[in-house]
């Protein structure tokens, strides 16, 4: 894979995620526009931490980091995750790291699990223990075309976590749950929900993109 990319490179120089314009993935004029904060979002019984608003670069960075893999765009979405990150833990406990998990067939098709990579490197930096402890239990749809009404039905049930997990684990521990954007709050309420059914404690999410205002 990584040759590929080296190759990839070579052959299709870099543009910018948010012009399309030869050089940096971020050009200087469109790095204005990245510039991360916070944004804090009370989403029913979870505090979601986020450092960049959602936008058509956010959008084509996401894109470059889930389907064709693109460094640049890991890194990107590592670094706002990481800002979030620091956010909620200057204002809360430390916990250990838990990716969303994407679909099955989404991560066979993609080749990785882009998210656990990019959480695992997260968790690198800031020496924070990573667990993927969810999966999905049941078929779910893509939810990029549905309303927040069918997302949270779509996902209804949707994740848990197999019981040879929870043993390896100390039950009750205090995790972090991670995600790219969150536009309706679906899936980390979801993953909260099969966390603490399986007996842990969830302080809070971050990610990278938030969706103002929340779909």
């Amino acid at each position: 894979m990584k040759l590929l990319n080296e190759l990839s490179e070579i052959l299709f120089p870099s543009r910018c995620f948010g012009c399309s314009t030869l050089g940096p993935n971020i050009c200087s004029t469109c790095k204005k526009t990245w510039q991360l904060k916070l944004y804090r979002t009370q989403i029913r019984n979870i505090e979601v931490f986020s450092s960049l608003a959602y936008s058509p670069t956010a959008q084509r960075v996401i894109l470059a980091a889930k389907e064709d893999g693109v460094l640049p765009a890991d890194l990107l979405i590592a670094s706002a995750i990481g800002n979030s990150l620091r956010y909620l833990l200057s204002v809360s406990e430390m916990g250990a790291l838990v990716p969303v998990p994407s679909r099955r067939s989404s991560s066979r098709k993609r080749g990785r699990d882009f998210l656990s990579e990019i959480t695992h490197r997260v968790g690198n930096s800031h020496s924070l223990d990573v667990h993927q402890l969810l999966e999905h239990r049941l078929r779910v749809r893509d939810q990029s075309n549905l309303n927040a009404q069918q997302r949270f039905e779509n996902l209804a049930g949707a994740l848990h976590v197999p019981q040879s997990k929870v043993t390896r684990i100390n039950n009750g521990k205090n995790l972090i749950l991670v995600d790219d954007l969150v536009t309706t709050g679906a899936s980390l309420l979801e993953a909260k929900r099969a966390l603490e059914a399986a007996g842990f404690n969830v302080i809070g999410a971050v990610t990278a993109f938030v969706s103002t205002p929340l779909r």
